[in-house]
């Protein structure tokens, strides 16, 4: 899915997210905090072209995820989740989300896991200083602004992991990282 974050009616950013239906039948939206971070409204846009607002059940800006719930009646099948820890360095994986916004929704990169158990030191609150390290997997898959939030998936169509950086300059290629 995308998910569109909006303050004051304006659109102030956007990403893509993962559709996950609770055991109480709740459809819930697994994104990053940085996704929805500073909106006051978060519409989550399905394949289908419907959009309906989501209600932000929890944010953490250190693991930079999300949990955002939609009611919705849509039948929905979710991904099966796979065991990040079982992945191995250049197994296949594809990167699916929604680049530069909802032009672009529903795009999927293909590319290899690069490493595991990457280190990346995270600057929350802008003052140049690192305040926190992630853990994440590196992948040569593309990913682009939109992508945020979206599936990394494996060859056997499991979720191993949450598409959330890059590494971007004229010197590098191919540096994406997911939670």
């Amino acid at each position: 899915v995308s998910v569109i974050t909006e303050q004051q009616g304006r659109v102030i950013g956007s990403g893509s997210g993962i559709v996950y239906k609770n055991k109480d039948g709740f459809v819930q939206v697994v994104t990053n905090h940085h996704v929805i971070d500073g909106g006051t409204q978060h519409i989550v846009r399905f394949s289908n072209g419907q959009e309906i607002e989501g209600q932000v059940l929890g944010s953490d800006v250190y693991t930079d995820l999300a949990l955002v719930q939609v009611e919705a009646d849509l039948e929905i099948e979710a991904f099966e989740l796979g065991d990040s820890e079982r992945a191995n360095v250049v197994e296949f994986v594809v990167a699916i989300g929604s680049p530069l916004g909802i032009e672009f929704e529903n795009s999927t990169t293909f590319g290899i896991i690069s490493g595991k158990n990457r280190v990346i030191p995270v600057d929350l609150d802008g003052d140049g200083v690192s305040d926190w390290d992630m853990m994440v997997m590196q992948t040569d898959a593309a990913i682009n602004p939109g992508n945020s939030g979206g599936a990394l998936v494996n060859m056997a169509g499991e979720l191993i992991g949450i598409n959330s950086l890059k590494i971007s300059s004229s010197q590098i290629e191919g540096m994406g990282f997911s939670i």
